[in-house]
């Protein structure tokens, strides 16, 4: 039976990026927008330092990423409201800061969004800026901060977005779709993209737009052009497809977690093929069965998969990815996810009950939202071989005496590894991703025990 664990009896981990951190990267992966973050300037520097990692945007010293003042954040601007300001006013600060971004970056919105604290004390931003001359291009957000994850913060972002911008449009007669669910702050994004992309044309699937990773407004306006709304990541594009359903009656088809591997890639392809009736073209077919055999022959060289087979991993992750990825691993190359580390999840939804209920993996340790001590806790007595994750999860391997650990970086923050060549995590390239990956660790010379000594 599974074992549920959760971060002491709070929801939301500390450690974790929050609700303005998925809000920012929302945002700012929206050409044509600008984000000032109204609040302190902490704020903005977790999320700076995970969308420069993911997705640098200038380069540094142009004289357009100057800082706005003496403490502020070049890749996201801060108001820099202090204590002092709360007590006195934020008016002349926030106003400012405005001020000097419109004068270094032209844009056609301004986006500013309210740290937490802000919004709890309830700050009027709209009040404040409604005599300022470009008023009618500002957008203001609420942020609930820790309280809520950083899919959560993405979500609100972009549906506030989309319902400020969007107009009606007749649906395309073609095989259109918009791709829902990529984020600029996610590790593989722009592979990801690249390879659903790639995907979608060898089907003969137009795109229309994908959100929001380097979209531009214009596309949000143009969303319902699209026949359907494929969702990619539930735990990102869900919910903006049910708003978009409702809002534009635009259809949308959506795995149960990432399509992940050659089965989940091809279920994805078979229904959004079935949705405008049409048969999978022979280029579809060949680059499926392409990717299928150079799978086989890497694993099937030297028996690799007699070292494989039952090998104990633990994989971190956001809900969609983590799960995704632990059934790839599960089912087509064997391997025995003893842990599951749940990053961003607020409740136990249905899905999680579902999982949790021993359906998926009823060996399990789930953990939700774990701190560094009960990830320590968990991996010295699961033993994985092999951990998939962020570089938070890399940090703590090298504070545990638990040996061996092998890691392999799969997520966000990836603070020590750069990710420029074409190296995807869903579809059916992204498939030898992953088991590149795990050939490439040298399990045969570096595994000292024999399976039945280490399964837990």
């Amino acid at each position: 039976m599974n074992a549920l664990m959760t971060a002491c009896d709070t929801m939301r981990n500390y450690g974790l990026p929050c609700s303005l951190t998925g809000a920012l990267m929302a945002l700012a992966g929206v050409d044509g927008v600008e984000v000032l973050v109204n609040g302190p300037s902490s704020c903005t520097g977790f999320a700076t330092g995970i969308l420069d990692g993911c997705h640098p945007a200038k380069v540094r010293n142009a004289m357009g990423f100057s800082r706005l003042s003496a403490d502020g954040h070049p890749r996201i601007p801060c108001s820099e409201i202090t204590d002092a300001d709360v007590i006195l006013g934020i008016s002349e600060k926030l106003t400012e800061a405005v001020e000097k971004l419109d004068a270094k970056r032209a844009c056609d919105c301004t986006a500013i969004v309210n740290s937490c604290s802000l919004s709890l004390i309830g700050e009027d931003v709209a009040n404040i800026m409604q005599d300022y001359a470009a008023a009618d291009r500002i957008f203001y957000l609420e942020s609930t901060g820790c309280g809520k994850s950083v899919a959560n913060g993405y979500t609100e972002a972009m549906i506030q977005l989309i319902d400020r911008v969007s107009q009606p449009h007749e649906p395309s007669d073609s095989a259109s779709v918009n791709i829902l669910g990529f984020c600029i702050g996610q590790y593989s994004w722009k592979h990801d993209l690249r390879e659903i992309r790639r995907l979608m044309n060898l089907a003969g699937i137009q795109v229309n737009a994908v959100l929001s990773a380097r979209c531009t407004l214009d596309d949000i306006r143009q969303l319902p052009a699209a026949a359907l709304n494929v969702v990619i990541n539930p735990e990102y594009g869900l919910e903006i497809a049910g708003f978009l359903g409702k809002r534009f009656g635009t259809p949308f088809i959506t795995p149960p977690h990432m399509p992940i591997g050659f089965d989940a890639t091809r279920q994805l392809m078979d229904d959004v093929l079935a949705h405008f009736n049409l048969a999978a073209p022979a280029a579809l077919i060949q680059e499926e069965a392409y990717y299928r055999r150079e799978a086989v022959l890497a694993l099937s060289h030297a028996s690799r998969t007699e070292y494989i087979r039952g090998l104990p991993v633990a994989v971190f992750g956001e809900w969609d990815f983590a799960v995704g990825l632990a059934r790839f691993l599960k089912d087509y190359l064997g391997c025995d996810p003893v842990i599951l580390g749940i990053q961003g999840h607020e409740t136990e939804d249905q899905r999680a009950s579902e999982t949790i209920d021993g359906s998926l993996f009823p060996s399990t340790e789930i953990m939700l939202n774990p701190d560094a001590d009960q990830v320590m806790a968990t991996i010295d007595e699961k033993k994985p071989v092999i951990l998939f994750g962020s570089s938070f999860e890399e940090f703590i391997l090298t504070n545990i005496t638990y040996s061996p650990k092998y890691f392999i970086q799969t997520t966000t923050p990836g603070l020590n590894c750069a990710n420029l060549i074409y190296r995807p995590t869903i579809g059916f390239a992204g498939a030898l991703t992953f088991i590149e990956s795990i050939l490439d660790q040298p399990l045969t010379a570096r595994y000292p025990y024999s399976m039945e000594e280490i399964s837990p």
